[in-house]
């Protein structure tokens, strides 16, 4: 690499002990975590990344962080700056109401979005005055998801009689699925703005929000909400212990875009953060109809008990799609 920040960066640094002596995590050095890709295929992006002044504010450029992220450079370098905050950042709202309250958009960096303000997201027309579409608005798969007084309102509390009704379950009824209150904590891994994250809130389930800023600012939307963001991208191991974790979710996310052995080792992973009896919510996985026997290998083999199991056409797409959604439970496997 040729910009000197990186090859700070990517040196073993040495810990100031005595000879022979290793720190609290048992080494003698700590050595840095960057992906393959970044010394590869996105070599120049990664220079550019890191090419910045030591001390002094950082380039606005998390568009380029999160190119270098969802390409595999992942996780990102530390940097030596300082992050650019909004220019008139205002307080959030109390927990008691920001929850169901479009946050003030003031709050937000606004240089690299379509929509300029939350307005613009949560509305049915989008600046340019067409009707309501992703592309207008700056994201996809989720063009109504700003919508916290509309369509967010009433997600997982009853059924969306536009797509398929089977496809969809509630959460009183996946929650109602375990004894009252053994359902904790957990993840969503999704496309959103913490909906999901906000209804478990208010059945006294903590849920972390994973999710990368899609043409939108999810992260800051699901942060203003009083609720907690991970900006996590698909390529990373998730950063939970073996067997914590009592439910993941994910909608919006998985369906048949994803490669079979990528969702393998995302599965993997997933597997390995529940812990024995924790649910796995796939919420409306998608596909092609001829392409749902592959998919659903994927999560036979892993041999959850089926709490709950639908696959079922897409009825805005005539039947050549299907959903899929289950709420399955990890089984014991003691040593």
């Amino acid at each position: 690499f040729g910009v000197e920040e990186i090859n700070k960066y990517l040196l073993p640094r040495e810990h100031r002990l005595e000879p022979g002596k290793k720190n609290f995590m048992g080494g003698n050095a700590t050595f840095p975590s960057v992906g393959l890709a970044c010394a590869t295929s996105m070599k120049a992006e990664l220079e550019q990344y890191m090419d910045y002044d030591v001390g002094d504010y950082c380039p606005d450029d998390w568009t380029l962080g999160q190119k270098l992220l969802v390409h595999g450079c992942d996780p990102l370098p530390r940097r030596r700056c300082l992050a650019r905050a909004p220019q008139l950042y205002q307080k959030p709202l109390a927990a008691n109401e920001s929850l169901w309250r479009i946050p003030d958009s003031r709050n937000v960096r606004w240089n690299n979005y379509k929509c300029k303000n939350f307005e613009c997201l949560a509305g049915n027309k989008p600046k340019n005055g067409t009707s309501n579409s992703s592309s207008s608005k700056g994201f996809y798969k989720c063009s109504e998801c700003f919508d916290l007084l509309g369509y967010e309102k009433w997600r997982w509390v009853t059924v969306n009689l536009s797509t398929s009704t089977a496809a969809d379950f509630r959460i009183s009824d996946v929650l109602a699925l375990k004894p009252a209150g053994e359902i904790r904590i957990g993840v969503d891994f999704s496309v959103g703005t913490g909906t999901f994250a906000a209804r478990m809130k208010e059945h006294n389930v903590t849920i972390i929000s994973a999710t990368l800023n899609l043409g939108a600012p999810f992260n800051e939307m699901i942060a203003l909400r009083g609720l907690v963001p991970l900006y996590l991208s698909v390529n990373q191991r998730l950063p939970f212990f073996d067997n914590t974790l009592d439910i993941l979710h994910t909608t919006l996310f998985l369906d048949g875009w994803i490669d079979h052995i990528l969702l393998d080792y995302i599965l993997f992973d997933w597997d390995r953060v529940l812990r024995p009896g924790g649910l796995l919510w796939i919420d409306r996985f998608f596909c092609p109809k001829q392409d749902i026997d592959d998919y659903l290998y994927f999560f036979l083999q892993l041999h959850y008990k089926k709490h709950l199991w639908v696959v079922t056409p897409k009825l805005d797409k005539d039947g050549k799609e299907l959903f899929f959604s289950a709420v399955l439970e990890k089984p014991p496997r003691p040593f």
